[in-house]
């Protein structure tokens, strides 16, 4: 643990500052804000580039069609204009009125072209898309088109009351498209041009990514002349930064120090529970020298697990254990608060079943990244002598990245799942996550696990097409209940998310993990 004294010694090197730990600014200049990051993804493509490293970064980048309003409705359900200023729906037919005179960071005005090449088939969901990840978040799509300067038609397969807030999302992010073309994929997620704030001059992986006002950006004025992104892979560097004003942000906290940092009066630390869940997810496949293909196996290790007592242990109630998978708060009428776990926490139970299955003792290889999922590590500790107790050999397997972690032969592994994505709905984790097109359910994914089960899908027909809440709420239980039946993997806890800034900077966090440097997100000291 970093001491004050020790801090010291820690930040000698830091910035020239003023007496408070910031920088003495000119009256009425901008500062430059600097952001301490554990990590950058390798591109910058709305798509291609998911992760949670450039979720944080991309709406200072670039600007969504339909916005989220978090603020005053912290549920995010409620959806407000943001590039599109209304959209109604006739059967299959979407169409949204987009919002004149938005300028792209190269100065180009945005047109229905864009919108349309954004969301399209040539970029999307075609046969060969430019990013193709892009398939799994606009499944339906059969039309995207253009059809007057700022007006925009989505067709979809099946009526889709949900499009407007699939559109909240990642693939809601409008890009340039005469500059994509002309630059390529690739190229443009080292440049990436956008409608937001804030617009590049400098993208180092594995380094930083420099971003300087646009003001000509559409909802006016952002209040930094600039943000900065830089990598400092430990912590102690980044809180060090904070501390000595080096740094007016840092991210990614581990849960023991947020009160060592919280103890500085010049530091305000912030944290948000996340729409996310880490889990550890079974190899179910039929391959050589796999005893996981057993369900009583895989029911024997969640019964085996005390997750409730690991997660109070290692966040003090910051989170909470989600006991029923895809039962979720955020979910709203879909979450049921009096819902029973299948498989409680029951080490009799996981030795009948261990028993039941057939199992010899080989050993399970449980893939880990390394400092990736905050107290991952030290839990799989814990449940690793927990399986042990009740006959199960596992070893946990902590691996430098995630090209290691993919590379099979494994038994488990650690992954996590969002529930962003249609606000208030459970589609993203139970059938984006674990559908036959998601990483999980396709063959030639390296996070290949399992094979959706014939009651799965009979039970995703009735829930995917529904359009009132009663026959899609029927569909999700089906849905739910056939993959607790198969267990595949266990969920954890919910993600916290968590930030420390300047003490004299107001910043309102997301649950969403976006760090909005703009709007009613951040007010700076005057």
């Amino acid at each position: 643990m970093i001491t004050r004294r020790g801090f010291g010694k820690v930040a000698a090197g830091a910035l020239a500052l003023s007496a408070t730990g910031t920088r003495v600014l000119a009256q009425g200049e901008r500062p430059v804000i600097n952001v301490a990051v554990d990590n950058l993804w390798s591109n910058f493509n709305t798509i291609n580039g998911i992760s949670t490293t450039t979720r944080r970064i991309f709406p200072n980048i670039y600007s969504v069609l339909v916005e989220r309003d978090l603020i005053a409705d912290p549920t995010g359900v409620t959806l407000t204009p943001g590039l599109a200023t209304e959209w109604s729906r006739e059967g299959k037919v979407w169409t949204f009125q987009l919002r004149e005179g938005v300028k792209f960071h190269d100065g180009v005005t945005m047109t229905a072209e864009d919108v349309a090449f954004s969301l399209g088939a040539e970029r999307l969901w075609g046969e060969k898309p430019f990013e193709p990840r892009g398939k799994t978040f606009t499944e339906g799509f059969i039309r995207v088109e253009a059809v007057g300067p700022l007006t925009v038609e989505i067709e979809t397969e099946h009526e889709d009351p949900f499009v407007p807030g699939k559109l909240s999302g990642y693939i809601g992010f409008v890009v340039p498209k005469e500059h994509y073309l002309k630059v390529g994929v690739d190229a443009f997620g080292q440049h990436p041009i956008g409608t937001g704030p804030y617009s590049v001059v400098r993208f180092t992986p594995g380094e930083v990514l420099e971003t300087v006002a646009f003001d000509d950006y559409w909802d006016g004025a952002p209040p930094a002349a600039g943000v900065n992104w830089k990598i400092v892979p430990e912590f102690a560097g980044r809180m060090a930064g904070v501390v000595s004003g080096e740094f007016e942000f840092m991210v990614n906290i581990p849960t023991d120090q947020m009160a060592q940092l919280e103890s500085f009066d010049n530091v305000t630390v912030r944290h948000e529970l996340a729409g996310n869940y880490p889990a550890m997810v079974f190899n179910t496949l039929d391959e050589p020298g796999n005893p996981l293909t057993d369900v009583n196996l895989r029911r024997a290790m969640v019964h085996a697990v005390d997750m409730e007592a690991i997660t109070e242990a290692l966040f003090g109630g910051l989170t909470i254990h989600p006991a029923v998978p895809f039962n979720f708060k955020e979910y709203g009428d879909f979450y049921d608060p009096d819902a029973e776990p299948a498989y409680p926490y029951d080490p009799d139970k996981a030795r009948e079943l261990v028993a039941a299955s057939g199992y010899n003792g080989e050993e399970l290889d449980w893939h880990i990244t390394r400092q990736f999922y905050p107290n991952y590590e030290a839990a799989a500790e814990i449940m690793v002598e927990m399986f042990r107790q009740v006959g199960i050999n596992v070893r946990a397997n902590v691996l430098d990245n995630f090209q290691l972690v993919y590379e099979r032969p494994w038994h488990m592994q650690n992954q996590s799942n969002s529930t962003e994505f249609i606000p208030g709905d459970p589609y993203r984790p139970l059938w984006l996550d674990w559908g036959p097109n998601s990483g999980r359910g396709r063959p030639d994914s390296r996070t290949y696990a399992w094979d959706p089960t014939p009651e799965y899908l009979a039970a995703s027909e009735k829930f995917l097409v529904a359009t009132e809440f009663e026959d899609r709420y029927a569909g999700y239980l089906e849905m739910r209940q056939a993959w607790i039946d198969y267990c595949p993997a266990m969920y954890m806890w919910q993600s916290v998310y968590n930030w420390a800034h300047a003490a004299d900077i107001e910043f309102i966090p997301r649950a969403d993990a976006e760090m909005r440097m703009f709007g009613e997100y951040l007010k700076l000291p005057s």
